[in-house]
């Protein structure tokens, strides 16, 4: 294990680290693989069998006069035991097994995002399909006979062709005696350009909400949509 090498690389590492913790936020891929880098080259260290190399710094120690010894006359031979009488060999520590490897996780690029289909939009609500009653009530004939050219004359203002005795039928028989309603009704048809748009607004609103079409109001429903319809000649 190279002990210089894994030194300076845990010292990046404690850098790196110490850096990417202030602001964990905005921590980039560049980020991660720098620390993965640095990572590897510290298992490599780890892992290498050269030592460590002494810096140049340090001076070595100064060698020490090795002491003289007097020479011992030499001791009588002795013959050899045989190999009944040699001692058992002594035993002997087995070495220490190697650490294991560091197993560093590759980091996996990022997943893409799941596509969302765009939902359709919600289907308008649906009114209810108009009977052929309802229908029968804007029923329309030219007219023939003079006098019934000069009833159908145009008028400006459904307001001020309706007399007060009528406002009263009408609000009683057409608006269940709501006269908020029927005012309300009067300045929405006095806005329209056609008859078009107060046919459908009629049968949205007022014919099949207030029953126009029972037998006790069918008569005064169709003389007030008649008026409704000069307003649009």
């Amino acid at each position: 294990m190279d002990l210089l090498k894994t030194k300076v690389y845990l010292d990046k590492i404690n850098r790196e680290y110490a850096r990417m913790s202030k602001d964990p936020d905005n921590i980039v891929r560049l980020d991660v693989d720098i620390m993965l880098a640095y990572v590897r080259d510290l298992y490599d260290a780890l892992l290498s069998e050269e030592s460590a190399s002494v810096p140049p710094s340090a001076k070595p120690p100064k060698a020490m006069p090795e002491p003289k010894v007097e020479a011992k006359p030499e001791a009588p031979t002795v013959s050899r035991p045989t190999a009944e009488q040699a001692p058992p060999p002594e035993d002997k520590p087995a070495p220490a097994p190697p650490p294991p490897p560091v197993v560093v996780e590759s980091i996996k690029p990022d997943e893409p995002l799941p596509t969302v289909k765009p939902q359709a939009p919600a289907a308008p609500p649906s009114f209810p399909a108009i009977p052929p009653e309802a229908e029968k009530l804007f029923e329309y004939k030219e007219a023939q006979e003079l006098s019934e050219k000069l009833s159908n004359l145009p008028v400006a203002d459904l307001r001020k062709a309706i007399a007060l005795n009528d406002r009263m039928l009408l609000t009683h028989e057409l608006f269940a005696d709501d006269s908020p309603a029927f005012e309300k009704a009067i300045d929405t048809l006095n806005g329209f350009s056609s008859m078009e748009e107060a046919k459908s607004y009629l049968l949205q609103h007022c014919v099949m909400r207030y029953r126009w079409t029972e037998k006790k109001r069918i008569d005064t429903a169709k003389k007030f949509i008649k008026l409704v319809r000069r307003r649009y000649s």
